[in-house]
């Protein structure tokens, strides 16, 4: 312990000694969030509310290498208030963040980070809301544990990493399952107006003291984007697949590979859009209902309930969004968006279950100042780099 903390110490003051600025930064998320699912008697998703505020503040030490290698060490908290939920004060003190960031142009003019710790869950930039997590995942967890690198220049852009959720338990959480999660996600302007891209995630669900089984979920999304320019603000269309591989080991199953289309148009101007993505195919979630000697398979998806379609062959779900975001020039450090969401899919007479599944509204409220901070000298522009990803939350 003693040499342990000798090392911090040093460590520190070799920071302290480079460092040429105090660095910092502040997010702050506001949320309310309805969904009404009793059309279809809430068996693809509940019927609840969210409405909470969250504010991220961080401090740290910024070294400069040089005008293109920049090295941070940031140590923030995060504090969460679910409105009327009752607590107070420091019940509303969450997990800490503590994380090294470094950025660097390149010789080629590519621009790669990195980053490693326990960090912001928005440091990736992967499309990979929906099938992947639940937007209302993405807003409660709001770190990540592992590592996470990206790079991108001109044509290319791809980003690859680790994360931990899930520690092997000991006797006072014999249900602690060990999990780990490989992520990753990358685009390549191959002509044009056309693009190539990917997402994926190997899901390893692992073992607990009192759960010797082990479970994978693995899924590819790849595919091909059209995104040309004209007079609209935004004008999208992907199409492609979606590509599992499930297996519950213990069991000895035949391994299950679900998979389908997968499509998402979006289209807008002045500020309005209207964002559609469209799926047909198997079940995405066919262990959702299964449990290990009575304990349910807890954290095995993350995504929307909606891809769990219950059907024992392909059929199809739609999730269209009708949304609001101005783009505030004077203030790019903060963003409004305001949401219409309806949930449709292939109606079910045995589930007694309509087209009209249910529809959730929303409000959300960003501000992250972390384009205020120095970074190395470049184009910082996403849109530069063709890096075509949009993280949309509800």
């Amino acid at each position: 312990m003693k040499r342990i903390a000798s090392s911090l110490i040093l460590l520190s003051v070799s920071l302290l000694a480079g460092a040429q600025k105090l660095d910092w930064n502040v997010r702050f998320d506001y949320l309310l969030r309805n969904y009404e699912y009793d059309r279809s008697h809430n068996v693809y998703d509940d019927s609840y509310t969210i409405h909470a505020a969250r504010l991220t503040p961080e401090i740290g030490l910024l070294v400069k290498q040089n005008n293109n290698v920049y090295h941070r060490m940031r140590v923030g908290i995060d504090i969460l208030k679910d409105m009327g939920e009752g607590k107070q004060n420091l019940d509303l003190f969450r997990e800490m963040t503590f994380y090294y960031n470094v950025e660097a142009i390149l010789d080629n003019g590519g621009r790669f980070e990195a980053i490693a710790g326990c960090y912001p869950n928005t440091f990736p930039e992967g499309d990979a809301i929906g099938p992947y997590f639940d937007d209302d995942y993405v807003f409660y967890n709001n770190n990540l544990e592992g590592v996470f690198f990206k790079y991108r220049n001109k044509r290319i852009f791809a980003e690859i990493g680790l994360d931990w959720p899930g520690m092997f338990g000991d006797t006072a959480h014999p249900l602690r399952r060990e999990r780990f999660q490989v992520m990753g996600a990358g685009t390549w302007n191959f002509a044009g107006d056309f693009n190539f891209c990917w997402t994926g995630s190997f899901y390893h669900y692992s073992y607990a003291p009192n759960l010797p089984n082990v479970v994978d979920n693995h899924m590819c999304n790849p595919w091909f984007q059209w995104e040309p320019f004209c007079f609209l603000d935004d004008l999208r269309l992907d199409l492609g697949g979606i590509f599992t591989y499930q297996c519950d080991r213990i069991r000895g199953m035949n391994p299950k590979f679900p998979m389908g289309l997968y499509s998402r148009q979006i289209i807008g101007k002045w500020g309005f859009a209207i964002d559609n993505y469209f799926y047909y195919g198997d079940d995405l979630m066919p262990l959702m209902d299964m449990s290990y000697n009575g304990v349910p398979y807890e954290d095995l998806y993350f995504g929307d309930r909606g891809f769990h379609t219950l059907f024992d062959r392909p059929s199809w779900v739609d999730y269209f969004h009708i949304k609001y975001e101005p783009e505030l020039k004077a203030c790019p450090w903060l963003s409004l968006s305001v949401v219409f969401s309806f949930h449709l899919g292939e109606p079910s007479k045995i589930l007694d279950t309509p087209v009209f599944r249910g529809w959730q509204q929303g409000v959300e409220l960003k501000v992250n100042l972390e384009s205020l901070r120095p970074h190395p000298t470049g184009n910082k522009s996403r849109r530069g780099y063709h890096s075509h990803f949009v993280r949309y939350s509800l």
